[in-house]
């Protein structure tokens, strides 16, 4: 065999080994390639009706849950109510004097305090007065001046008993009238050394003025029984209800009535009833109930319109949840049940009495479960994708 063919009968087992690898090597390479990149086992979807949400979801900053209460309370009845002043905390001022309004220092709203000047009159009634007291003084004086020289008469044997009881009887007099005087002063607030005919009409509780029936210039009287000015402290407002005789066996001092009013939209109103009355109205047919509603922040103002919500204590203990934890699907009203951290599931409800902020639930859940309140449209619209 020649040199040549012999070198090239070398070389055939390392071409054979050559092709081997070029045909088997992807095959190894595809199958250690399907080892590493099989994909994970998926968790199982949630069943239907429930939602699921990691730790770290944003979506759990948009979800309130709250656990299920019992009703302690119960709305009665619904009536037509209105705000009014306090009267035990509103003055309708009058003059004492007749006279002339010169100045006015308060217009209609201003806020004032006690003993602020509200105008000023000019009347001759407080020159009058004013001089009755100096004439009294005097008188006074003069009197206690004869009752000195007459106990002294009486010890030197001069006078008469009696016309020493005459002289104490004379002082006592012009002290009488006197104090009469001063007084008549004091309750104008005039001074009590000089003349004058000024007169400061001034408030005598502090609030706000709410009415005003003069003006500079006008004659005032003070046998007409004129209110000039009204004043009243808003802090508190009398909440008045009609109600028809049916709801009045239900209503007694010391129930609450939840005021709602268009002129302050988003807000409950809590006031306490301090009044029934026992005459219904000719017309209407209706009694009066009136509550003390606080007003600290002035939220509220007089005349206005709105609902009173009458309530009564409620021993049933049926579960409530606010309104908004309830979500409508076509005929049935669902809410969304924590059965565990993260974990929500859908749960159908029936609904009985609902006031608008709370709705009682007469089946479908038990006191102490926890369903979500805030965010509950949202679990509904994630249940609904993922089925």
């Amino acid at each position: 065999m020649s040199p040549r063919r012999r070198h090239r009968f070398d070389r055939l087992p390392a071409r054979l080994a050559l092709a081997a690898a070029a045909v088997l090597g992807p095959v190894t390479v595809a199958r250690c390639r399907g080892t590493q990149e099989a994909p994970a086992a998926q968790p199982p979807p949630p069943p239907s009706g429930e939602v699921r949400l990691e730790p770290d979801s944003p979506k759990l900053a948009y979800i309130s849950v709250d656990t299920v209460l019992p009703r302690t309370e119960r709305v009665v009845a619904v009536l037509p109510a209105q705000l009014v002043p306090n009267e035990d905390h509103t003055v309708h001022v009058a003059t004492p004097v007749a006279g002339r309004v010169r100045t006015l220092e308060v217009q209609l709203g201003d806020r004032v305090r006690a003993g602020q000047a509200l105008a000023r009159i000019a009347s001759s009634d407080v020159a009058q007065a004013q001089s009755e007291l100096l004439k009294a003084e005097a008188s006074l004086t003069q009197a206690t001046t004869a009752l000195a020289r007459a106990r002294d008469l009486y010890q030197s044997t001069v006078i008469a008993l009696k016309d020493l009881q005459q002289a104490e009887s004379d002082e006592a007099q012009a002290r009488a009238e006197r104090d009469r005087a001063a007084a008549r002063v004091k309750l104008l607030g005039a001074g009590s050394t000089t003349v004058g005919q000024e007169y400061v009409l001034r408030a005598p509780i502090g609030g706000e003025i709410v009415e005003r029936a003069i003006n500079v210039g006008a004659e005032v009287r003070p046998d007409n029984a004129q209110t000039l000015i009204t004043i009243s402290a808003l802090d508190t407002l009398w909440l008045t209800a009609s109600a028809y005789q049916r709801d009045l066996a239900s209503a007694k001092k010391g129930d609450k009535l939840v005021f709602t009013t268009d002129a302050a939209p988003g807000r409950r109103f809590t006031a306490t009833v301090n009044y029934v009355s026992n005459v219904l109205d000719p017309q209407t047919r209706t009694a009066t109930i009136r509550a003390v509603l606080p007003n600290s922040d002035h939220a509220l103002r007089t005349q206005v319109f709105g609902e009173a919500r009458l309530l009564a204590p409620d021993t049933a203990r049926v579960p409530v949840v606010p309104v908004e934890a309830l979500v409508t699907r076509g005929s049935t009203t669902v809410v969304y049940v924590e059965a565990a951290p993260g974990r929500f599931v859908r749960r159908p409800v029936s609904v009985g009495e609902d006031d608008g902020q709370v709705a009682a639930i007469t089946s479908g859940l038990r006191l102490g479960e926890r369903v979500v309140t805030r965010g509950s449209l949202l679990l509904d619209a994630d249940a609904s994708q993922s089925h």
